[in-house]
C-alpha cells in the first residue's frame, strides 16, 4: 500500500507561518502546508509575511488563492511565482456565509458554467501548477456529479475533497459516497479532507479508499498536535506508541 502523505489545511488566523514553523520544528509529519487564502492581488503586509520564502524555509508550502475572477487569480499567481512558488491552490471549499454569498469559495460551486470559464482561463494563461480544494456542492451533494465532470476537463495538480456541502458547514458527517465517486472518476491525485481526528478515522478512510494519496488534516491536528504521530506511529518513543495504540 502506498504511504499516505499528510497535509495541513489552511485555517485563517491559525495556520500562518509562525504556527507552521513551530509545528514543523516540534511535531513534524506534515509533508505539505497550505497557507491561509490570499484574496487580493495587492498583497498586504500579513500576506507578504506569510508567503515570503524566508518565513517558510525547509517546508513544502502551497499558497491558497480565494477569488472568482480569473484576472485576479492570474495576478496573484504571478506574484507568488515571483516569490518562488511553482504550485498554488484554488479555494473552492471555504464555507463562510459571507464568502459564499459573494460567489467565492464554496459559493462558486453553485455557478458551474462560470466556474468552467474561470478554470479554462487560468489554466490557459499560467504555467504555475494548480491544485483545487473543493466541497461537493453549495446546497446538495448531487451537485458534485457536474463538478467532477468539470474538474476532469483540466490538468489539476491535485484535487482535495472535503465531502460536505457549503450549507453543511462543519455539521453532519462527511459524505463518503460522494468521495467514492471522486475516487472512481478522478483523472488526477486525490486528497481526502474532513473529520480525521484519530487513528481509526484515518484507517477507515484508507481501507475504504485505498487509491488516495494524501489526507489533509485541519481541526483535528489543531486540537491535537500529536495527531500526525498517532496516525503514522513515527518518530515517537515506544511507551508513547503503546499509549497511542491503547
Amino acid at each position: 500500500m502506498e504511504q499516505i502523505k499528510y497535509y495541513m489545511a489552511p485555517m485563517e488566523g491559525v495556520t500562518g507561518y509562525v504556527y507552521r514553523n513551530a509545528y514543523a520544528k516540534y511535531y513534524g509529519g506534515i509533508v505539505r502546508y497550505f497557507t491561509p487564502f490570499v484574496a487580493n492581488k495587492k498583497l498586504g503586509h500579513r500576506e507578504k509575511n506569510d508567503v515570503c520564502p524566508e518565513h517558510n524555509a525547509g517546508m513544502a508550502v502551497v499558497p491558497q488563492i480565494l477569488t472568482n475572477r480569473a484576472e485576479d487569480f492570474l495576478a496573484i499567481a504571478e506574484i507568488l511565482r515571483e516569490y518562488g512558488y511553482d504550485t498554488v491552490n484554488l479555494n473552492l471549499g471555504c464555507p463562510s456565509g459571507t464568502v459564499a454569498a459573494r460567489g467565492r469559495g464554496a459559493g462558486f460551486l453553485a455557478m458551474p458554467d462560470e466556474l468552467d470559464h474561470f478554470l479554462e482561463e487560468i489554466f490557459e494563461k499560467t504555467e504555475v501548477k494548480i491544485s483545487v480544494k473543493t466541497r461537493i456542492g453549495r446546497d446538495e451533494p448531487e451537485e458534485f456529479y457536474k463538478l467532477m465532470e468539470l474538474y476532469n476537463k483540466y490538468p489539476l495538480e491535485e484535487l482535495i475533497v472535503h465531502p460536505r456541502t457549503q450549507k453543511d458547514f462543519y455539521r453532519n458527517t462527511p459524505n463518503l459516497s460522494m468521495f467514492g465517486y471522486a475516487v472512481e472518476q478522478s483523472r488526477f491525485p486525490l486528497c481526502y479532507n474532513g473529520d480525521v481526528k484519530k487513528r481509526e478515522d484515518k484507517e477507515n478512510i484508507v481501507e475504504t479508499f485505498p487509491g488516495i494519496s494524501a489526507i489533509m488534516l485541519g481541526r483535528g491536528v489543531i486540537a491535537n498536535p500529536f495527531l500526525t504521530a498517532s496516525l503514522s506511529l513515527i518518530h515517537i518513543s515506544e511507551p508513547t506508541r503503546l499509549a497511542l495504540i491503547s
